[in-house]
């Protein structure tokens, strides 16, 4: 089986926007991007190794159909196996600001940001 077919092909413009957002809001602190994890060959958009948490942003052109999705969750399965916590947020391209906004909130709330802060 070539691997590489089912690699990611490239980063994407969300995950670019994203990343930037991320990075404003101070929350890319020992995070890494496309960090192969070999089981069934993924690269998590975004991963926080020390947290054990996994990020992906699944455009829907590509991951709504029946085989991308059974696909996706036989990863998320095999990672949770793994000890690994992972979050999938759809999303229509192109992202929006509106929707950017939300992600961001959505991956604060998965990382317990908000919860940290209040502790520290």
């Amino acid at each position: 089986m070539n691997y590489k077919a089912n690699m990611h092909p490239k980063v994407s413009k969300a995950e670019i926007e994203v990343f930037k957002a991320l990075s404003i809001a101070g929350l890319t602190s020992g995070m890494v991007t496309q960090k192969p994890i070999i089981l069934k060959t993924t690269i998590p958009d975004f991963c926080w190794i020390e947290k054990r948490k996994i990020v992906y942003l699944d455009g829907n052109p590509v991951h709504c159909n029946d085989k991308q999705i059974e696909r996706d969750q036989g990863i998320d399965e095999l990672l949770e196996a793994q000890g690994w916590d992972v979050l999938r947020i759809p999303y229509d391209p192109p992202l929006t600001e509106k929707g950017l906004q939300e992600i961001i909130e959505a991956i604060k709330s998965f990382l317990n940001i908000d919860e940290e802060e209040k502790t520290k």
